[in-house]
């Protein structure tokens, strides 16, 4: 091998080498590159979105009510492949795997309680089956008993919900203060969530929350900053 042929190499593998820690460094630092497999966020993220979060956002300042973050939810268990939430015990609670032969579990919720907030979700009013977007009732025609968000006792107006949130039975209603450092998340697709209404422990700490969600860039039809 002549010599200009391997200077050429070597300056190839610098290049790709700088490439390779720049790139790292950016989704591991600034941006998260985000998939949303489940319809918990619609009809603002629709299943099979793509987006970006910026990791910076929390460095200077705290999360806010109405953002839409990504954080670090628990665990899927390589042995009996079930999710979990994390929690101290660092095992799989189903079947006892170390956490760290599993694969880390994020979601993307949206920050509704903040720290010391006394978040109630109750029963306050019924909607006709017609008003619901979801094959909840496929054809039936009847009233569903509905609710709100209520934040140190007053009501908490969400006009980018897809419809009426139900209060009753599976959907019960919520009595909680939100610890020191701690938020308490939803999902926009409030009938079809998995969120801190059902988890073991319905809050999640700030030194859990990785990013903000910024903008969605795929679909194309769906490029666009996230409200």
């Amino acid at each position: 091998m002549n010599k200009s042929l391997l200077n050429e190499l070597i300056e190839w593998a610098r290049i790709l080498a700088i490439a390779f820690v720049v790139a790292f460094f950016i989704n591991n630092v600034i941006i998260t590159n985000s998939y949303i497999p489940t319809p918990s966020m619609e009809s603002n993220l629709p299943v099979g979105s793509r987006l970006f979060g910026f990791r910076l956002t929390y460095a200077f300042s705290k999360p806010k009510r109405g953002d839409v973050v990504i954080f670090d939810y628990g665990y899927e268990c390589k042995n009996c492949g079930r999710m979990y939430q994390k929690s101290d015990t660092n095992i799989c609670p189903y079947c006892n795997t170390e956490n760290n032969h599993n694969k880390k579990v994020h979601f993307i919720k949206r920050v509704i309680g903040l720290p010391g907030d006394h978040i109630e979700i109750k029963e306050d009013y019924v909607a006709d089956t017609e008003l619901f977007r979801s094959t909840l009732f496929e054809d039936a025609s009847f009233q569903v008993p509905c609710g709100h968000v209520y934040i140190n006792g007053e009501k908490y107006e969400e006009d980018y919900l897809n419809e009426p949130m139900i209060v009753n039975g599976f959907y019960k209603p919520i009595d909680v203060v939100v610890p020191d450092d701690c938020y308490y998340l939803l999902g926009d697709n409030r009938n079809n969530s998995e969120d801190a209404r059902f988890w073991a422990n319905p809050f999640v700490n700030m030194k859990d929350i990785e990013a903000k969600a910024y903008l969605i860039y795929w679909p194309l039809n769906r490029i666009g900053l996230i409200r």
